[in-house]
């Protein structure tokens, strides 16, 4: 009589030849889904939360998350523009914005950046310029750039370009901070509000236009500009040629009919070297399909297109963001990359 089949015996062969094949598939499936999930991280360096960059930086990020595959971007809060360049020089974030005359100090490796290697961080984006702001509240009996003298005086905080920019304002009109006033490293928004609050006479800040908190403060109190002469805006490009000639443009701010006399620097987003220029493109590309999005999130935007991107500039285009521009047929891309080759 022939033995019955063992139940254990037949699970076994069975899983052999139908299970095997069943749990590789299960393996692949979970390969695959891995694959899929990767994504490439880029964490844009702005500024505090609250400020301009920042803004910029967080709808940049909306924007790629949603429309680039891959892409996992996100807003970083930092100190400012010039603790941006640092970050990216030690690889810490992937792109930053910064202005026109640290990115190339940066870039070419000169001032406070002549012992690192050159050539790190490449341009991406210009956006609006960097309008240089001297405010008071109105009333005040400071009418002029030397009315500062003897003042309670906000001028950034370290580690942002605010605070350098002010010192070379103030080393052209003759002013030596904690000599001739009593100055505050303080950021923009504490700023606003011990200038609100009667603990600071004037503010000073260095940044794209309109800039929130004082719009914010023009809408409890009334704000006076200081406008920046001629001869003193000469002498600061004379010495440092990225500043350019600018003035703040009338009806910026809520009440203020005319242009304020100022100077400007350009406003650029940053990134490193060693960025795919498969991401560079394929963000570079969303955004710039996207400024009616990008607008919405900030009014700066809306003066961003193909005739203005490559204003202000001081260093090489990524190779991603110059296919994408070359794509778009940017007016002068050929001239620039030309230019500024290796």
């Amino acid at each position: 009589m022939r033995a019955q089949p063992n139940l254990e015996d037949i699970m076994s062969k069975t899983f052999k030849y139908i299970g095997l094949p069943i749990a590789l598939l299960g393996v692949v499936a979970l390969t695959s889904t891995a694959q899929a999930e990767k994504k490439t991280f880029v964490s844009i360096g702005a500024n505090p939360v609250g400020l301009t960059a920042y803004q910029w930086a967080a709808g940049i990020s909306d924007l790629a998350n949603r429309k680039v595959s891959g892409i996992k971007a996100n807003a970083e809060a930092t100190k400012g523009y010039v603790a941006n360049i640092r970050l990216l020089l030690n690889k810490k974030i992937e792109a930053g914005f910064s202005n026109s005359k640290v990115a190339y100090d940066a870039y070419a490796a000169k001032g406070a950046y002549k012992n690192d290697k050159p050539g790190q961080i490449l341009s991406w984006i210009s956006v609006a310029p960097i309008a240089m702001h001297v405010f008071t509240l109105e009333g005040s009996p400071i009418k002029t750039l030397q009315d500062l003298k003897g003042k309670r005086v906000g001028m950034g905080q370290p580690g942002g370009t605010s605070m350098l920019d002010a010192e070379t304002l103030f080393s052209a009109i003759g002013l030596t901070p904690g000599k001739d006033f009593k100055d505050f490293r303080i950021k923009l928004g504490k700023q606003v509000n011990m200038l609100g609050d009667g603990q600071l006479d004037a503010a000073i800040w260095n940044g794209s236009m309109p800039l929130p908190p004082v719009i914010k403060l023009k809408a409890r109190r009334k704000v006076s500009f200081i406008e920046i002469p001629d001869a003193v805006s000469a002498k600061i490009r004379k010495k440092a040629p990225p500043y350019y000639e600018y003035n703040i443009p009338a009806n910026t701010y809520p009440a203020q009919p005319n242009a304020i006399n100022s100077y400007g620097l350009g406003n650029v987003l940053l990134v490193r070297a060693d960025i795919s220029e498969k991401v560079v493109y394929g963000m570079t590309k969303a955004i710039m399909e996207n400024l009616g999005h990008m607008k919405s999130v900030h009014p700066a935007w809306g003066k961003v297109s193909k005739n203005t991107i490559l204003r202000g500039f001081s260093a090489p285009l990524h190779p991603g963001a110059l296919k994408y521009y070359r794509e778009a047929y940017v007016p002068g891309i050929e001239d620039f990359a030309k230019r500024t080759a290796k």
